[in-house]
């Protein structure tokens, strides 16, 4: 027992030490180019950082979002369907993102004794809104990405089907 407890409090601390009080390589959205727009929702406990890159390179992904007790939480809106700028909800971020090329999205998930990691892949098209929920727990890691529209008012959620799992070492 004592282990796991020593293990978990180091791991806690690799993970509080490496990111600091801010996220470091933090993402940034592009100001250029075909755009669309991600809503990431984060159901977990623990600390969660999700990577993104479109040069499947993990090394070089930037922070997409960052959630935990000890980041400094970013709670960024960018205008979407549904967005409440000012609710102070900090598992919530919203990113402007490119559109027209493969996005992967890297997952890091650390929570009282459980590590889990998810790496997926998607096309972003032009001028769409998508929302990404993010769960991890000790049942399970995974991502699902639903595409965004508004019909007479009323937000519409649909699945991205051509959501992909990258295989192990892909994008190394």
């Amino acid at each position: 027992m004592r282990k796991f407890i020593f293990f978990t409090s180091a791991t806690l601390l690799a993970l509080t030490t490496i990111s600091g009080c801010a996220v470091k390589n933090p993402y940034i959205s592009p100001i250029s180019g075909d755009t669309a727009k991600i809503r990431v929702v984060n159901h977990s406990a623990g600390t969660a950082l999700l990577y993104a890159s479109t040069a499947c390179q993990v090394d070089s992904a930037k922070v997409l979002a960052g959630f935990s007790s000890f980041l400094k939480s970013d709670i960024s809106r960018a205008d979407m369907y549904g967005s409440q700028p000012n609710d102070g909800n900090k598992n919530v971020v919203e990113r402007v993102i490119e559109a027209g090329k493969e996005m992967q999205i890297f997952t890091a998930y650390q929570g009282a004794g459980v590590q889990c990691y998810v790496e997926v892949a998607f096309n972003p098209k032009k001028d769409e809104q998508y929302e990404m929920t993010y769960i991890a727990n000790s049942q399970m890691c995974r991502i699902s990405i639903d595409r965004l529209t508004e019909t007479d008012g009323k937000i519409v959620h649909a699945k991205v089907e051509d959501v992909r799992l990258l295989k192990k070492g892909e994008c190394r």
